[in-house]
């Protein structure tokens, strides 16, 4: 059976990404700024402590850990993204790549836990955050995936009520496993 799909280019989807994150910060500070007020938007950035920073980090570990004994052990048909991932930090720089995850970062944690999980909860705004990760839907491993790392750091905000523990978890996830996927994509390049 043959599939179509459409076919994007890295540049196309590196700009989407920007665009994306882009509406994601803007929608985070309006809505937090209109609908929790100023103070409210100022405590969600409180530092909380080296004890949260260290939950952060442990936290971020063991995702990437599972993360990686998924990618590891799990057929690929189950976690394939259409290489979107592949495509999109496949040849970035390790400086973009970073910025680009700290951008990722701060403007999810921020709209999902600062302001949605204030909001609705923790279970409305995972499933939310699940549910905007359109290409993982027809993979149930993946909305498992990306619903179960959603609800731990919106755990990490509840109890430290503050963002800067998802807000370093998010990033840690996302950089090692960006690393982690150029890293994968260069030793098959060089096995071909």
């Amino acid at each position: 059976m043959r599939e179509d799909r459409l076919e994007v280019d890295e540049a196309t989807l590196r700009l989407n990404l920007w665009l994306t994150q882009g509406i994601v910060m803007g929608v985070a500070a309006a809505g937090s700024l209109l609908v929790l007020g100023w103070d409210a938007t100022l405590s969600l950035f409180t530092l909380p402590g080296w004890n949260a920073v260290l939950w952060a980090v442990f936290v971020a570990g063991s995702i990437i850990s599972a993360s990686m004994t998924m990618d590891r052990y799990v057929p690929k048909r189950w976690q394939d993204d259409g290489s979107i991932n592949e495509k999109v930090f496949g040849a970035m720089l390790p400086s973009t790549t970073i910025l680009v995850c700290m951008v990722v970062g701060v403007g999810e944690e921020w709209l999902f836990r600062g302001v949605i999980q204030s909001l609705t909860g923790n279970f409305w705004s995972s499933l939310i955050f699940t549910l905007i990760h359109v290409r993982y839907l027809k993979k149930p491993l993946m909305i498992i995936s990306v619903f179960g790392t959603s609800w731990i750091l919106g755990l990490l905000f509840s109890h430290f009520q503050s963002l800067w523990p998802s807000i370093v978890a998010h990033i840690l996830i996302d950089v090692m496993l960006a690393f982690y996927l150029q890293n994968t994509i260069k030793k098959k390049g060089e096995e071909e």
